[in-house]
């Protein structure tokens, strides 16, 4: 029977710490600490500083923390969003939810991030915001960005994948005002997962932050005192347990994570009909995405092999039936090509040294590089 290699690891941390999870677990429900609890407090609180972020709000999920981002702008129905086709549907279905238009920009075809010459022809006077999502663990370069779209235009950075990336190499976290808004997930396999759904947003801005604190709570802060229009998105006080439990191994995790996708970048680079994603040393290495026009056939033979893969993503947002007629039909060029030719490989931290080299090794056979 062949052994299967798992895509990813919900729970990589140590049998100690899930342990400690259960401990915490149990006392929150002792307390019956449920909603907005003193856990939520104190995960938003060691978050801010991790991140060197002044300010974060938990709430439901990721697709929540971009709704209510947007949400704290007050924008318009005619306002224009500009977001990468290539992402998950939650960053475009984010704009449809908060009534603004959608307008899709291709990518860069080696990173696979937004492309700024797409930014450049996709502005107009409408344009309110820019969400860049920073995909699969790497950076967008937000400085060359705001240089480009000025100072009028909000940045809500999608940050679901990247959670504590690097700048580069030199182990400092990238300045935390590039963006107005950052949006993050914790669905339970990102780097940083809950036991459950989960998300949060983070600013440096003081009236975005009172503004979100409302919007996660009904519109309220003050019990009965609901001042704003907003939804029910709050943090899980468990999930929080969970998660600042979690917070504390992460850089270490993220570590790991960098290890395994320098060696598939070595051993992996000799393979012509490959195209492995350029990335930057700092990246959450999140996914690790190679692209191939064999895509379909090489994840049915890794299949085989006992070797589990998925696609990130097999569609560009253009071409979703839920988001048709939500914006100008367009040609996305490198984003469809993309979405028929990636195919993300098992990354994560409890990934051993024998199961990368054999999932090399069958790529390297189907290849016939053996």
């Amino acid at each position: 029977m062949v052994k299967i290699i798992k895509f990813t690891e919900v729970n990589p941390i140590e049998k100690f710490e899930v342990n400690q999870i259960k401990k915490d677990i149990s006392k929150t429900i002792d307390r019956g600490d449920f909603i907005l609890g003193n856990s939520v407090k104190s995960f938003e609180k060691d978050f801010s500083n991790i991140s060197k972020i002044k300010y974060a709000v938990g709430c439901g999920s990721g697709t929540d923390a971009l709704l209510l981002a947007l949400m704290s702008l007050n924008l318009k129905s005619d306002d224009e969003i500009i977001v990468p086709a290539m992402t998950y549907i939650s960053t475009g279905l984010s704009v449809v939810l908060n009534n603004n238009k959608l307008v899709l920009a291709d990518i860069d075809k080696d990173t696979g991030l937004i492309s700024m010459q797409q930014i450049k022809k996709k502005i107009t006077k409408k344009t309110k915001v820019i969400i860049p999502v920073n995909l699969y663990g790497q950076r967008v370069d937000l400085k060359k960005m705001r240089k480009i779209i000025g100072k009028r235009i909000f940045i809500i950075e999608d940050s679901a994948q990247s959670i504590l990336a690097f700048k580069d190499n030199d182990k400092k976290l990238f300045p935390s005002n590039l963006s107005d808004i950052s949006c993050y997930s914790f669905y339970p396999a990102k780097n940083l997962g809950a036991y459950g759904d989960g998300g949060l947003v983070a600013t440096n801005n003081s009236m975005l932050y009172k503004k979100l604190l409302a919007l996660r709570n009904l519109g309220s802060i003050k019990k009965n005192d609901h001042f704003l229009i907003g939804m029910n998105s709050r943090l899980d006080t468990i999930q929080s347990v969970v998660l600042r439990r979690k917070l504390k191994t992460l850089l270490k995790m993220n570590a790991k994570r960098r290890k395994i996708g320098l060696i598939y970048d070595r051993l992996l680079k000799p393979i012509k009909e490959i195209k492995l994603t350029k990335t930057n040393k700092g990246s959450s290495r999140h996914l690790y995405v190679i692209r191939t026009k064999h895509r379909n056939k090489l994840t049915s033979f890794l299949q085989k092999k006992g070797i589990s893969s998925q696609m990130h993503y097999p569609y560009s947002l253009n071409k979703l039936i839920a988001l048709k007629g939500k914006f100008k039909k367009t040609k996305l060029k490198n984003s469809e090509l993309w979405a028929k030719q990636c195919l993300s490989l098992p990354i994560h931290p409890k990934l051993k040294t024998t199961e990368l080299l054999y999932i090399v090794n069958q790529i390297k056979r189907y290849f016939n590089y053996i």
